[in-house]
């Protein structure tokens, strides 16, 4: 396959090449400089791929994740990762063509795609695409934006008490999970299955304390948990509150905290995922110093009706 190129005044045609790769680890060292090149935009994919070499199967013990990487040149200009049953994952690019060749090579290998998740142009091309390609439908199911703090505002550090949740604090931890999981996600995208995988994940988070409680008079009122690595930064998520303790600061505060604490560890960022259908998460995170990056859209795939 070959695309036209504009370089010098001058249109010429380039190869454009499509890689699938087993090894995590040469996967990992050929991509990580053209990811870094735009690392809070990537951030996620930068996270899944260091959770991926400390256990491959951390998403999966039956489907190994598929690693993909389309180059013109020599140069990479996407890269794209799955961990079956999830969505296709797609890194930013300046040259959305590059997705057309992901979506034509993934269609010649017969691959199956649930749905797509990635930055708001490059996901809109792709579930277009992919779904001519299969008189598929697609729907947005989740709006996101991507929010990188650097320094945190001291005025919302707050007074109150911070700590590790501990095995102690289980049941409550993932009482507060499942209320967290059933906001964040519509109504109609939820199987038990995900659910079910999601409790799972927060118990290893509390296992490895990555898990931070704000505590008012001895009770837990909020927690955040300390997500995926980057080289330089680290994820913010999972912040949630009961909704009878809202309007009170607490995740504004513990968010605030745990966003500190992770610079001192030598963190350059922090970053975090927002529901743009929530305007007040979106304005406490910025009063705390988040500021937005861009945004990200995941398109679930269906049968035409």
């Amino acid at each position: 396959m070959k695309y036209s190129s504009e370089q010098d005044g001058e249109w010429r045609l380039y190869p454009v090449k499509t890689k699938f790769y087993t090894d995590l680890n040469v996967f990992y060292q050929h991509v990580i400089s053209f990811l870094l090149n735009h690392e809070a935009e990537n951030n996620l994919l930068l996270g899944i791929l260091n959770t991926l070499k400390k256990d491959i199967a951390t998403y999966s013990k039956e489907n190994p994740p598929i690693f993909i990487s389309v180059e013109s040149e020599d140069m990479i200009e996407l890269v794209s990762i799955r961990t079956p049953p999830y969505n296709q994952l797609i890194s930013y690019t300046k040259d959305l063509k590059m997705i057309d060749r992901l979506v034509e090579e993934l269609n010649r290998k017969k691959m199956k795609v649930p749905g797509v998740l990635g930055f708001k142009e490059g996901a809109l091309r792709f579930a277009e695409k992919w779904c001519e390609l299969h008189s598929l439908e697609f729907k947005l199911e989740v709006n996101e934006r991507i929010y990188r703090l650097e320094q945190v505002n001291p005025e919302t550090l707050g007074t109150n008490q911070v700590e590790l949740a501990t095995d102690e604090d289980e049941t409550i931890i993932l009482e507060m999970s499942k209320g967290f999981f059933f906001e964040a996600l519509p109504e109609e995208a939820i199987e038990v299955t995900d659910l079910e995988a999601s409790q799972q994940r927060m118990k290893k988070s509390l296992q490895d304390k990555m898990i931070f409680v704000l505590k008012v008079g001895g009770q837990i009122v909020s927690m955040v948990k300390q997500g995926h690595h980057t080289p330089n930064g680290q994820i913010i998520s999972a912040v949630y509150t009961p909704p009878q303790k809202r309007r009170k600061g607490y995740a504004t505060e513990l968010v605030a905290k745990v966003s500190q604490k992770t610079l001192s560890k030598g963190k350059k960022y922090c970053f975090l995922f927002t529901d743009l259908s929530n305007p007040t998460s979106n304005k406490i995170y910025q009063t705390i110093g988040y500021r937005p990056v861009t945004d990200m859209d995941l398109y679930r795939f269906h049968e035409r009706k």
